[in-house]
């Protein structure tokens, strides 16, 4: 590689590459065999090689050849052309082209105008009017697969291999078609019409409702009367009564005031205050007579309320539970019991863990791994399998498990510290004003709060 300088100007030269400058860089030239470009004042580039071509008067003008694509910049406006296809652009006002298998677009935002298409689907906009297709190269409901189309906001339509749609706004119309199962519904304004291969609905909407299909009918004319069947279940519904026959003969009859059910099961309900609910499968027998007294007997538990004063509840051989005013309460149960007078005492054991309050003064919970304990505001200790933390008045103690034995410490705030470990022992007189540390061979003193080594 060979350079030359001359003052401003730069050339360096190496086989078939060559190039020169003036600085500040007003003029570049670079060759590299038929390859030829050059910059001149920052604002014309010029290129010319076999592949590439480029006039460039920045930003005004811009003329490129890319192999066979060319490309014409005159301030807004670009024109492309290729084997493929071509471009013509007035930005932001119009934009239209062309491209392989069929392809090409319009925009022209001013008018709300988009369009674009290949061989295969497309889309079109022009103000209102839209259609959006797949399967063909035009918005033709006869040759597309799918197609949506419309004006909006008043019309709209759209279909596919398996479905149909069409909506009108204005007129409160709805229609849409499902292959499968042959589902059809159709709305005009109140109108609402459903058909299938199961049954139908018509329905005016909001007063009349119709439904039928394969043995059963539905009709209802709100408020006043429903009537329906379903194979040989029937209900009949008015502003006075329900009449309802089930399949399996179950006969309910309901009124305001007074409501019955036979069957398998039997309720009786007196103004809706008394109730009464009977499962002889199962030897149940249950009575409300709210808000005051409820009642249960089975083979499974025996309940009885006489709300607010005394409660019990029992699962036979499973729990029992007193309640004496919403403050007291007693359970037992297979795992343990509980008392609680709320909201000042609550004691009980669960398996092998017990609780003890007595609020706000002491707190017990205890278990089989652990242990907390707290008499407020003199004592608390907390204690584990591995460590104790006691604090009794101005009185700390700490001990803990560890390698080779346990390790303690005991605190009298703020006057004395002393601990044990196995390694040794150490004690502080007000928190290091004296003290002493012993941990296997080394020994430490405490002076003054500052540390005097006795031995390593």
């Amino acid at each position: 590689t060979m350079r030359t300088f001359y003052g401003p100007y730069y050339a360096e030269e190496s086989g078939s590459y060559k190039f020169q400058t003036i600085f500040p860089p007003l003029w570049l030239i670079r060759t590299q065999g038929e390859d030829d470009a050059s910059l001149f004042g920052l604002s014309y580039y010029h290129r010319r090689s076999p592949k590439v071509d480029a006039d460039v008067l920045f930003p005004v003008f811009w003329k490129l050849r890319s192999e066979e694509t060319y490309t014409t910049i005159v301030g807004p406006w670009m024109h492309r052309e290729s084997p493929t296809g071509h471009d013509n652009w007035l930005a932001p006002l119009y934009f239209e082209g062309s491209g392989e298998d069929g392809a090409e677009y319009l925009h022209i935002p001013p008018l709300l105008t988009f369009h674009h298409r290949t061989a295969r689907d497309g889309f079109s906009m022009a103000g209102p009017l839209f259609c959006s297709w797949t399967g063909g190269p035009h918005c033709d409901s006869r040759t597309a697969d799918e197609i949506d189309f419309g004006i909006a906001p008043f019309y709209f339509y759209g279909r596919d291999d398996r479905s149909e749609y069409e909506l009108i706004p204005p007129l409160l119309h709805y229609y849409h078609y499902a292959e499968k199962g042959e589902e059809e519904l159709d709305v005009w304004g109140p109108l609402w019409m459903e058909r299938s291969r199961e049954g139908g609905v018509f329905n005016i909407l909001p007063l009349f409702w119709h439904s039928w299909g394969e043995n059963e009918a539905h009709t209802t004319l709100l408020p006043l009367f429903h009537y329906g069947y379903e194979g040989t279940s029937r209900t009949i519904a008015t502003l006075l009564f329900v009449d309802h026959i089930a399949e399996d003969g179950a006969h309910t009859f309901a009124t305001p005031l007074y409501a019955r059910h036979r069957g398998r099961t039997e309720l009786d309900m007196f103004t809706p205050l008394v109730w009464s609910y009977r499962d002889a499968d199962i030897n149940l027998e249950r009575t409300m007579v709210l808000p005051f007294y409820y009642r249960n007997v089975s083979n499974r538990s025996d309940d009885i309320a006489l709300f607010p004063f005394y409660g019990h509840f029992q699962r036979h051989r499973i729990y029992e539970e007193h309640w004496i005013t919403p403050l007291f309460r007693h359970r037992t149960d297979l795992t343990g019991w509980e008392t609680d007078i709320f909201p000042i005492f609550f004691a009980g054991r669960e398996n092998h863990s017990t609780h003890l309050v007595v609020a706000p003064l002491l707190f017990d919970f205890a278990s089989p791994k652990s242990r907390q304990t707290v008499v407020f505001p003199l004592y608390w200790r907390f204690a584990d399998r591995n460590s104790v933390n006691q604090l009794i008045g101005n009185t700390y103690y700490y001990e803990e498990k560890v390698s080779g034995g346990t390790e303690w410490e005991f605190h009298l705030f703020p006057l004395f510290s002393y601990g044990e470990s196995p390694q040794g022992h150490w004690w502080n007189f007000l928190y290091g004003l004296a003290g002493y540390t012993r941990e296997g061979t080394m020994a430490k003193m405490r002076l003054g709060y500052i540390p005097f080594e006795l031995s390593e």
